[in-house]
């Protein structure tokens, strides 16, 4: 694979970090939420599911920022070392 096409493939992002991510962004949509007048509380979970996916899907440095907290987090990166380690032992 050539490097320029090597650039273009996204990191590997451990799946702490997806999680992470993840909640960020349903943070940051309830509390737009909060300033629009809503209550987080009275809407459904599946809308608030639906409206973090949206805003993920827009915001990609929040996976980045989740990324660096599971790197600089000892518990947080021991897990995810943990778990790479077992999916290459289970994949070779």
């Amino acid at each position: 694979m050539s490097e320029a096409t090597n650039n273009l493939l996204p990191p590997i992002v451990s799946p702490q970090a997806i999680t992470l991510a993840r909640y960020f962004a349903k943070r940051a949509v309830k509390a737009a939420w909060v300033r629009q007048g809503l209550k987080p509380q009275y809407i459904d979970a599946s809308d608030l599911t639906k409206a973090a996916k949206t805003y993920l899907s827009g915001h990609p440095e929040l996976i980045e920022q989740a990324a660096e907290t599971v790197r600089n987090d000892p518990r947080l990166r021991t897990l995810a070392e943990r778990q790479q380690r077992q999916r290459k032992a289970n994949h070779p």
